[in-house]
């Protein structure tokens, strides 16, 4: 008799319904490859732009030596590369990098979603403030508006929920994100022909 030689162990993680639900709602906002010279986001596939791609792919976790998002393996991360993502890169990269990355889970729903929403479209930093501004908004007694969604963070806003109604802090988040969309059009007067669009996003977000 041969000796059994011991079974490895495989471990699958899997996504919960909830991330499943907000990524395609998000899939269905950013649509296809996008190459707009107007863009001041640059070029993006399915919300994944080349300067993230460029950042997060470098590693080389598969030990192949190319980067791990290097996938045409020519030696660096650029526009063949973003026009080579699959959804099932962009999900992957977007649970990794956005959904876990910023505990979106631990939000109550659909503020976690409308968080993830937000980072995906203006980074981490901008979304946590723009909830600490809406917080701050329904509340005498003002949070540090740091970027930090902390104890005291979440404290405050479980209260204002409490109190208030997370209909009401999702109003107030909207107002939030609205006023940077404005902001952006204002420092930069050729990002106009994208603000209807991206108002329209903003009223649509915990609407899921």
């Amino acid at each position: 008799m041969t000796e059994q030689q011991p079974i490895s162990e495989i471990l699958v993680e899997g996504y919960s319904q909830r991330f499943v639900d907000a990524v395609r709602d998000v899939l269905g906002i950013e649509g296809g490859h996008v190459n707009d010279p107007l863009d001041s986001g640059g070029e993006t596939s399915m919300g994944i732009s080349l300067r993230f791609l460029v950042a997060a792919g470098a590693i080389d976790g598969d030990c192949d030596g190319f980067a791990d998002f290097d996938l045409d393996m020519d030696g660096d991360i650029d526009g063949a590369d973003i026009r080579l993502l699959t959804k099932g890169d962009a999900v992957y990269l977007y649970h990794k990098h956005f959904w876990q990355a910023y505990d979106c889970d631990s939000l109550r729903k659909p503020l976690g979603e409308a968080l993830f929403d937000q980072a995906i479209n203006g980074g981490g930093h901008a979304a946590k403030t723009m909830l600490q501004k809406a917080i701050n908004a329904l509340n005498p007694s003002k949070i540090a508006v740091d970027g930090k969604i902390g104890p005291l963070t979440r404290a405050v806003l479980e209260a204002t929920i409490a109190r208030e109604g997370i209909d009401t802090v999702l109003k107030r988040y909207r107002e939030q994100v609205k006023m940077r969309y404005r902001e952006i059009v204002r420092r930069n007067p050729s990002q106009k022909r994208f603000l209807n669009g991206w108002i329209s996003r903003a009223n649509r977000l915990g609407k899921y």
